[in-house]
């Protein structure tokens, strides 16, 4: 037994921690301790002294990778966005509401529900002028879309400046247009010349709504009107540069500055049609109507008259570009 202990390095087991069960491990430092003690001895301070380290070590295992985690999901690495409660969502979702014109497919770019500013005179409409707001005034097939590049942009107010020349080519404005008015149908066309500033299609709108009007020469039935690209027509209304004026209405002396009817055309000067005359005390749409029904009268056959009485009504026979003789000016045939 003596030699046993001995073996053991002197370890002291008594019969009395045997006989517990106990195991021969006490409750001190391993069998071979850090420090280099005896498994037999049982000091507090180097248990203690060993249980912190192992609980250190333990804590920094632990302690080491949250850190680390934390770190990454501040810097973004982790973090996601909120998922918003079922209700919030709903609650972003707009409920769209009714549509303002049910079955109406066209896009926001069509004309429909613009403000109507493109020709003069519109809210002179007369009763037998059925058009509703929402009535494509050209009809079917009726060419470009107005927002084309080069045709006409909304709200087009005519301030285009004066030209003396542009290139003195023509183009048809494309597009068939409503029939106007009740009796024989008389058909024409709109051209430009190409190089002009402004718009063709609105210099044509303006034609139509000042012949459709019913104070134009379609009154009461006389006779009706429509605006054609090609076919057959009865005259042309042509929009020209003073310089190409002069050159369409040949041999007659416009001299860069008053319109013409040469059989064929009515010639409309540019500078007129952008400036008017001084003697219609800046009302340019009043000249815009009367020079449309003067030269397109010429076309139906109607020659010049003269101012009938001082203060009266200008007729739109009278050669009203060249001063009023005592009348009021007037653009229409019966006004």
């Amino acid at each position: 037994m003596d030699r046993y202990r001995a073996a053991l390095g002197g370890a002291d087991y008594s019969s009395a921690a045997m006989s517990n069960g106990e195991s021969k491990r006490s409750d001190g430092p391993s069998e071979h301790d850090s420090d280099g003690s005896s498994p037999g001895r049982t000091d507090a301070p180097a248990a203690k002294g060993s249980t912190f380290r192992r609980v250190r070590r333990l804590l920094l295992l632990i302690t080491i990778p949250v850190a680390l985690l934390w770190a990454f999901d501040t810097a973004g690495g982790l973090r996601q966005e909120p998922i918003p409660s079922e209700a919030a969502q709903e609650e972003a979702v707009p409920t769209p509401g009714p549509d303002p014109n049910p079955g109406d497919e066209r896009g926001p770019d069509d004309e429909r529900g613009r403000p109507d500013d493109r020709g003069p005179d519109d809210d002179d409409r007369g009763p037998d002028d059925d058009r509703g707001p929402d009535d494509d005034r050209r009809g079917p097939g009726h060419g470009p879309d107005d927002d084309d590049e080069g045709i006409r942009p909304p709200d087009v107010d005519f301030d285009e400046p004066e030209v003396w020349r542009a290139e003195k080519t023509l183009t048809v404005v494309p597009g068939e247009g409503r029939v106007y008015g009740e009796g024989p149908l008389v058909r024409y066309l709109v051209e430009v010349e190409d190089g002009l500033p402004g718009y063709p299609l609105a210099f044509a709108e303006a034609v139509e709504l000042t012949l459709g009007d019913p104070r134009s020469w379609g009154a009461d039935g006389a006779m009706s009107f429509q605006r054609v690209d090609s076919g057959p027509v009865d005259f042309h209304v042509t929009l020209a540069s003073p310089e190409f004026t002069d050159e369409l209405c040949a041999p007659l002396q416009t001299q860069g500055e008053v319109s013409c009817f040469n059989g064929r055309q009515s010639v409309i000067n540019q500078n007129r049609w952008v400036s008017g005359v001084p003697h219609f005390e800046g009302d340019v749409d009043l000249y815009r109507i009367y020079v449309i029904n003067h030269e397109v009268g010429h076309a139906l056959g109607h020659g010049h008259v003269n101012c009938p009485e001082p203060d009266g009504v200008a007729p739109v026979m009278q050669q009203q570009t060249y001063g009023l003789q005592g009348c009021r000016p007037n653009g229409w045939p019966f006004p």
